[in-house]
């Protein structure tokens, strides 16, 4: 399964136990038909959060959030402790592994 579709999924399921998910898009702002292309998949996949794009150079988002190609994911407990998530690092697993750490820190108080 497609990691997009199954955040929405996770979305849906989890929001009213405190699920909040926010995507950012880091396509270059001035690269129009990316940036187009990336508010039509979002469409397309009926998004139900906030989607934002972050108009930054590549050099300095990858350099701060530590890779260089997408997707990546960051998961934040209640206190703002964070685990990060790399496509490159769990590939078709990806979305297992996020789903045992969501539903885990859902469940603490």
């Amino acid at each position: 399964m497609e990691a997009f579709p199954h955040l929405v999924e996770m979305h849906k399921k989890h929001e009213a136990k405190g699920l909040v998910v926010i995507s950012v898009s880091v396509d270059e702002a001035d690269k129009r038909k990316d940036v187009a292309f990336a508010n039509q998949f979002l469409r397309e996949q009926k998004s139900p959060f906030v989607n934002l794009l972050l108009d930054e150079p590549h050099e300095m988002w990858s350099k701060k959030l530590g890779f260089t190609i997408p997707p990546g994911y960051f998961v934040f407990d209640r206190h703002g402790k964070w685990t990060r998530f790399l496509g490159s690092e769990y590939g078709d697993d990806l979305h297992k592994e996020m789903d045992k750490v969501i539903v885990r820190l859902l469940d603490e108080k």
